[in-house]
């Protein structure tokens, strides 16, 4: 669809179990929290927050019925069990800092064939 990749900024705040804040701040502003239950997103949107909680926690770089997940050191790949995530990926790719052991790499490659890269930078505890 772009002839070059649209490139976002932001913040991500995570606090475990179930909280996640996520900010954009360039080229527009949106946010979008999440605390348990509650927040301001649609389902599908939940949906995809729910999805990044899991692999930002790691419950999804464990085998887990949601996806078929392959590991080595820094990386894994999670492939869609489910049909309502087959509708949306055809996989995902994890890249793990292994000095942090803190994700600083997600690809979401999507059914449409579109790519959706996320890098995290500046990663605390």
């Amino acid at each position: 669809m772009f002839t070059e990749p649209e490139l976002s900024k932001g913040h991500l705040t995570y606090r475990a179990p179930d909280y996640l804040r996520w900010e954009y701040t360039s080229p527009q502003e949106l946010v979008w929290e999440v605390d348990g239950a509650k927040g301001n997103v649609s389902p599908q949107v939940r949906q995809i927050v729910t999805l990044i909680l899991k692999s930002v926690s790691g419950e999804y770089l464990q085998p887990n019925e949601d996806f078929n997940v392959t590991r080595n050191s820094d990386m894994a790949e999670l492939v869609p069990r489910r049909r309502e995530l087959k509708q949306l990926f055809t996989r995902i790719t994890i890249r793990i800092n292994p000095s942090t052991e803190i994700a600083d790499e997600v690809v979401l490659y999507e059914k449409s064939g579109d790519e959706t890269k996320i890098r995290f930078y500046n990663a605390k505890r």
